[in-house]
């Protein structure tokens, strides 16, 4: 049985930036990595590439998300600090030790096929308190089916949204207000990267999301103290 997650990261305040790199192949552009479609990838003719960000002022960043790319390796200068790695399924997420400050960055991407990139984040990640072990995650059919007066199946087959939600059994005031913010900051309609379990993302791993949900609800538990409960879903966005 798998042990109460200590993390759940939110990565949602990204630090925009001018970019320079490579010119993309006819119909690309390279400001599709800005783009909130995940789909909508920057194609590249070469198969590695250099990507160079100028932040308008100095940011503070202690993570990177890398989004939908068939690349295999990542390096990343921010200053003087150097990060490498490799790529991990649709998000690679990396999370500083510590806080870095600076307004560039330099990007490097290599591949074995010409790349393509659809994701770029840097910023700050929000940490969302532990929720309960039974997190669930589901399908979303968005298909139309029918049938003819005769009986006949027919319909549109469309691709299908993962869901993913997990309850919040206990909350002190504190955790609810960041909980509040969250919401706030990106309501249900802003794609962002969550990362509910990084001790253990072959079970849970990142997801490029919006928030699933109308409304919203963090009720008092009954209880002495200001304790809350409450839960949140979120639908996979493309």
């Amino acid at each position: 049985m798998m042990e109460i997650p200590r993390t759940f990261y939110i990565y949602c305040r990204n630090e925009y930036a001018e970019l320079e790199g490579p010119k993309p192949v006819n119909g690309s552009d390279l400001e599709y990595i800005n783009d909130p479609m995940l789909a909508l990838a920057t194609e590249f003719a070469d198969r590695k590439i250099t990507i160079t960000g100028k932040f308008k002022s100095v940011v503070a960043i202690d993570s990177l998300c890398i989004g939908n790319t068939n690349a295999i390796s990542y390096e990343l200068h921010l200053g003087p600090h150097c990060i490498s790695g490799s790529i991990e399924g649709i998000i690679t997420v990396y999370n500083f030790d510590a806080t870095v400050f600076t307004d560039s960055f330099s990007l490097e991407l290599n591949g074995l096929d010409p790349l393509f990139l659809g994701h770029l984040f840097f910023g700050q990640r929000t940490c969302l308190p532990r929720f309960a072990p039974e997190a669930e995650g589901g399908i979303m059919l968005t298909s139309e089916g029918s049938r003819s007066f005769g009986g006949q199946a027919f319909g549109i087959r469309r691709i299908t949204l993962e869901n993913f939600s997990v309850n919040f059994p206990r909350l002190s005031a504190e955790e609810r207000e960041i909980i509040v913010e969250y919401v706030q900051s990106v309501l249900n309609v802003e794609p962002h990267v969550i990362d509910p379990y990084p001790q253990a993302r072959d079970y849970f791993p990142p997801r490029y999301v919006t928030l699933n949900t109308g409304e919203i609800s963090l009720p008092r538990r009954n209880e002495n103290g200001f304790y809350y409960s409450g839960s949140l879903s979120w639908q996979e966005a493309r």
